[in-house]
């Protein structure tokens, strides 16, 4: 589940309305919960730019941007094996862990 991408219905950050959107799994915090991080295809947004060349399994449609610090913690239920997108190989999972690092000055 860390580092692979799923297809969820993401909230909007005043949880009044959701969106389906691409999160990237970041980190297990417990049995029912992670943390993730939504992806964009809005290539002028802050964050980190991936493409199929950092995928290890699966595909983007596009390039697509993850969106850093925008962490969100959600349960782990929302995560449906059957809605996985792709993937990241290892290299790019670390840089995108050291992104958050760095902004939120670990």
């Amino acid at each position: 589940m860390v580092g692979s991408i799923y297809f969820i219905e993401m909230p909007y950050s005043d949880f009044r309305e959701f969106k389906g959107r691409p999160v990237l799994v970041f980190r297990q915090i417990d049995k029912s919960d992670v943390l993730v991080l939504p992806l964009t295809t809005n290539l002028n947004r802050e964050g980190i730019v991936i493409s199929n060349q950092d995928i290890e399994q699966g595909s983007l449609k596009k390039e697509s941007v993850v969106i850093i610090p925008k962490i969100t913690a959600i349960d782990s239920e929302l995560i449906s094996t059957s809605r996985k997108i792709a993937t990241l190989k290892e290299k790019t999972f670390k840089v995108v862990l050291q992104e958050i690092c760095t902004k939120l000055e670990c």
